[in-house]
């Protein structure tokens, strides 16, 4: 190397000043490690007292800042409804049973998204049943508690969706009110029950007449016990006691009465026996 070379300024070479000869001079490998570490230190120095580095270190700098801040936006951010027709069971399964997005959507919308889920599960294919089974194999703990919740959440909104007026409905309104929620209530269960469509807002109602009257005259022949007779009473009971908050639960436990009281042609006021 010519003495015009050796003369220019620059970092050089990083083994530069490191003494690699025989051991005859008796030097260790851990003075041999010092002289390099110096000589790193070295050039860190150089490089910091450049303008060009100090500039490129800050937009690096910058560039891992802005790229951990858009981490933390994807850790954070609400999860998008993903496609119910076509994307992954296992990505629609999470978002429907352990997302709190899902209990901030509409309740119409929601219902509209499960009978989305459920037309799919007529006819899965073989990778959607191994997806959903694997998906389902890994549910334990916290996620169970939070499957309950959505579930709870779900029916608690749609019989809230209804009960929530019904306290400024005047009383000799309230039936028709109540018929009516009833019927509401019914056809958002159409993606479950492909009858629904099918019959008329009166066949509803004398359907679930029906139902009621037959529920009772079972409870009182003392062939089931109420708690079993009043399934969905009961049900929404321990629902509304778990789940639901303090306004909820005044106006959906009165609505539930009522409506009980009405399909089986009591007095919605009182209770009492028609005739």
């Amino acid at each position: 190397m010519n003495d015009d070379t050796q003369n220019k300024p620059g970092f050089g070479s990083l083994l530069e000043g490191v003494d690699f000869r025989a051991p005859t001079k008796r030097r260790s490998a851990r003075q041999g490690l010092n002289a390099l570490d110096a000589r790193l230190r070295s050039i860190a120095r150089a490089a910091w007292r450049s303008p060009l580095a100090r500039n490129a270190i800050g937009a690096a700098f910058l560039v891992l800042v802005a790229s951990g801040g858009v981490g933390t936006w994807l850790m954070v951010r609400p999860k998008p409804v993903p496609d119910y027709t076509a994307g992954s069971i296992a990505a629609v399964f999470d978002f429907t049973l352990l997302t709190e997005e899902f209990n901030r959507l509409p309740v119409e919308e929601r219902i509209r998204l499960i009978g989305q889920l459920y037309e799919r599960m007529q006819s899965l294919s073989a990778s959607d049943s191994a997806e959903m089974a694997a998906f389902f194999a890994g549910i334990s703990g916290a996620a169970r508690e939070q499957i309950e919740r959505n579930a709870s959440r779900l029916m608690l909104d749609v019989v809230d969706l209804a009960a929530k007026d019904y306290t400024n409905v005047p009383s000799e309104q309230r039936e028709q009110y109540l018929a009516d929620a009833y019927v509401r209530m019914a056809r958002l269960t159409a993606p479950f029950d492909g009858s629904i469509d099918r019959r008329s807002d009166e066949e509803l109602v004398t359907r679930g007449q029906r139902d009621a009257r037959r529920n009772e005259r079972i409870m009182r022949s003392g062939a089931v016990s109420a708690q079993d007779a009043g399934g969905m009473v009961t049900f929404m009971s321990q629902r509304i006691e778990e789940h639901a908050t303090a306004h909820q639960r005044e106006r959906i436990t009165v609505f539930m009465r009522d409506l009980t009281r009405y399909l089986r042609g009591q007095d919605v006021q009182s209770g009492r026996p028609p005739g």
